[in-house]
């Protein structure tokens, strides 16, 4: 499809975002980096969006969710987007590699002994889109009650499941979070947010820890099943043990190019009228989405005999400049830790259907498998030693006994996020 209508349109195609808004793609990949650099022309700011600053978009739109002005790092520039990101950044550097390798090792091994019995599981619903949630809990400092309520709550709203109670209670659950960290701080992302020089609201907290947790939950949830699914299809891997450490970085390496989390999205906004070289227009305000999928696909073949002879991770699945994504390198760790993990465990994995018969999720973000049904040998769980550190304790947090900072907006963005996850996971 990207072929056909770069064939027809050339690198730069016009598109309709819903029913009478139009927008931009960028399949090019030396234009998506250049532009993505470019902060005199381009803008990330949703209020530049010229049809949504004059009234035509309507107040129910489908496209509100994922463009819809936030107090986040993603959708702002200049001084405000240094200061949330800096905050985001400080606090991810923190967490450190081995604390990072522990909770995912811990985690995954978790998952794996509640189905490693059974002899077969759906790795995508019951490994890939838990570990990454469960890991991100233990980070953030959610006590075991919040985050048992914030994992199943995001689960549902990725699944589509009764969106405004499940949006309500992820809500809630970081409501609490936030007040629990005023009065009992931790060594946590969550208390590094709300100490931070940058003197976040509680609101900035709630819309930071949304992009990472949230938003950064489902890109990375699909970047292990896609790489399960990829080792698995390779014939150069062994089929009765494990794949080597090396073998699954380059694995991730080659999923992120040819197959990334997320297809057409973030947006842009020119500042001025761009003019194409064929002569065609794009309009100040007008949304362009950036084809991560696309631009990478045809960087690949076009540079095919390149790419196979030597190793590039020049790809942009991971987005490009200043608004690349501050949590890509724990996320890539995260993937790797995660693959490790399930086959050192359970060697015999093996698909249960053939690609062919997968049903699939398509929406302008993503595409993603319905489940990935596996089997294997069964086995035993393994013993666990004591956790180290804190464990999760039950919240006894009454949100109203905090004392929040001022919000530093009217209506908040976080009725959004539940209606955009409905969308996305219904590819509407």
């Amino acid at each position: 499809m990207y072929a056909e209508m770069r064939a027809e349109h050339g690198p730069i195609v016009p598109v309709e975002l819903e029913p009478g808004v139009h927008g931009w793609l960028v399949t090019d990949y030396a234009t998506l980096i250049s532009w993505s650099r470019d902060d005199t022309r381009f803008s990330r700011d949703p209020r530049l969006w010229r049809d949504l600053a004059e009234g035509r978009i309507a107040p129910d739109s489908g496209l509100l969710p994922m463009m819809a002005p936030r107090a986040n790092a993603l959708f702002v520039d200049g001084v405000e987007h240094r200061r949330y990101r800096r905050a985001i950044t400080d606090g991810l550097k923190e967490v450190g590699v081995d604390r990072l390798k522990r909770a995912t090792e811990l985690r995954a091994g978790e998952l794996i002994d509640g189905f490693c019995e059974r002899g077969t599981a759906d790795v995508l619903n019951e490994y890939a889109r838990m570990l990454p949630l469960m890991v991100i809990n233990d980070l953030f400092g959610f006590d075991h009650d919040q985050g048992r309520r914030f994992v199943e709550a995001m689960r549902n709203l990725w699944l589509g499941i009764d969106p405004e109670r499940s949006n309500t209670e992820a809500e809630k659950a970081l409501a609490e979070v936030v007040a629990a960290k005023h009065r009992e701080p931790g060594d946590d992302v969550t208390t590094r947010l709300i100490r931070h020089p940058a003197g976040l609201s509680d609101e900035e907290v709630i819309m930071q820890l949304l992009l990472v947790v949230a938003a950064a939950n489902e890109p990375t949830a699909n970047l292990i099943g896609s790489g399960i699914r990829a080792a698995l299809a390779d014939p150069d891997l062994p089929g009765d043990r494990a794949p080597s450490p090396t073998a699954l970085t380059d694995i991730v390496d080659r999923v992120l190019w040819e197959d990334p989390p997320i297809t057409n999205y973030p947006v842009i906004y020119p500042r001025a009228d761009v003019t194409l070289d064929d002569g065609r227009v794009i309009e100040a305000g007008s949304p362009i989405l950036l084809g991560f999928a696309a631009s990478n696909r045809f960087f690949v073949e076009e540079n095919a005999e390149r790419m196979a002879t030597s190793r590039n991770r020049a790809h942009v699945a991971w987005g490009v400049g200043h608004h690349r994504c501050p949590g890509s390198d724990e996320a890539t760790a995260m993937t790797v830790i995660a693959l490790r993990v399930l086959f050192d465990r359970l060697p015999s994995l093996s698909p249960a259907l053939p690609g062919e018969e997968l049903r699939w999720h398509l929406s302008s973000l993503s595409w993603i498998p319905v489940g990935f049904p596996v089997h294997f040998a069964p086995r035993p769980p393994e013993p666990r030693p004591p956790e180290e550190g804190e464990p999760w304790n039950e919240s006894h947090s009454r949100p109203e006994t905090s004392a929040p900072n001022p919000s530093t907006s009217g209506r908040s963005p976080l009725s959004y996020l539940s209606a955009f996850l409905a969308r996305w996971t219904h590819g509407s």
